[in-house]
Order: structure tokens, then C-alpha cells, then sequence
């Protein structure tokens, strides 16, 4: 992807080129806007409408290997799934083989909100593509899914910045 873009990257020292950090936020931030607007109008946040798809396409899910599937700290999941419970969207009770372990799984109300919340995602999900063109953007999800799988991979070997 970007050829011509690499080789210039592959002769610069690390220390000379942008932060891949800050470069990937900055995006995350500008995409993270773009389906915040679209979704705002069936009353969720991205955050909430990924957890909810999450949870659909797992069924009843134990947290921590939800928090997992969508590279969140556990934390940062109950945060984000704690208004979705109190609006009745999801229910979150103690896992039945271990009561220190907590599951969700979506009501009616939360199947009814993901139904009202996909045509507002589809736009969202149309007016990125067709931007960054279709072809473009296959490899530039193989491209993502293979960062976030290297990452992880090496945040497990070391031991250190593992979700908590």
C-alpha cells in the first residue's frame, strides 16, 4: 500500500519521522467524528454502537473477552457499557459458572437501537469509503487489522501496556 510513499519512509531514522502514535489518533479522531455525527442521530456514541454490535454478534458475552475483541482496557469498557445498561439497552449480570465475572447481553431494547442506529452507520460507513475509494480501502483495513494484531503480539511478548 503506498509504494512510493515507503521508500522514502525506509531511508529516514525513526527519530525524523512523524509519530505513528500521534498519527493514528489524530485519524482515529477524524474518523471517530465522522460516525459520532451520523450515530448521534439514534442516541449513540461510536464507542456505544461498537459495544453493541459487539455483544449481538457474541451473544451473552463476559466482559473481559468482549473488552478483548475491541482492544479496550476492561476499565474503559464498564465505563462505556454503564449508560448503556442503565438506559436498558444491555444487561449486566454475574457470570453463572464465576460470580466475580460479569456478562452483558442485549435487551430488546438494545436490538431495537441497533436496528435505528444501522442506517445512520451505513451513510457513515458510504461517505468513508467512497472517500477513500473501495479498493483503497480493503487493503487499508488488512493493513489496520495487521497493525493492531503486531502490536498486540509484541505488547504480549514484552508484558508491558497489556489491557488490564
Amino acid at each position: 500500500m503506498h509504494t512510493h510513499r515507503m521508500n522514502a519512509i525506509s531511508s529516514s531514522a525513526p527519530g525524523d519521522l512523524p509519530c505513528a502514535c500521534t498519527t493514528l489518533r489524530k485519524a482515529s479522531r477524524a474518523v471517530a467524528r465522522l460516525y459520532e455525527h451520523h450515530l448521534a442521530e439514534a442516541g449513540l456514541s461510536a464507542t456505544q454502537f461498537a459495544i453493541l454490535r459487539a455483544i449481538e454478534r457474541r451473544g451473552t458475552s463476559n466482559l473481559r473477552p468482549l473488552a478483548d475483541e475491541l482492544v479496550m482496557e476492561r476499565t474503559s469498557l464498564y465505563r462505556a457499557i454503564a449508560p448503556l445498561e442503565r438506559s436498558g439497552l444491555v444487561v449486566i449480570e454475574a457470570d453463572a459458572d464465576d460470580a466475580r465475572a460479569r456478562q452483558a447481553s442485549l435487551t430488546d431494547a438494545g436490538r431495537e437501537r441497533i436496528g435505528l442506529a444501522l442506517p445512520h452507520w451505513r451513510v457513515a460507513q458510504s461517505t468513508f469509503i467512497e472517500g477513500f475509494g473501495a479498493f483503497d480501502y480493503a487493503g487499508f483495513i488488512d493493513e489496520l487489522r495487521h497493525t493492531v494484531a503486531l502490536i498486540e503480539t509484541a505488547v504480549d511478548r514484552s508484558g508491558v501496556g497489556g489491557r488490564a
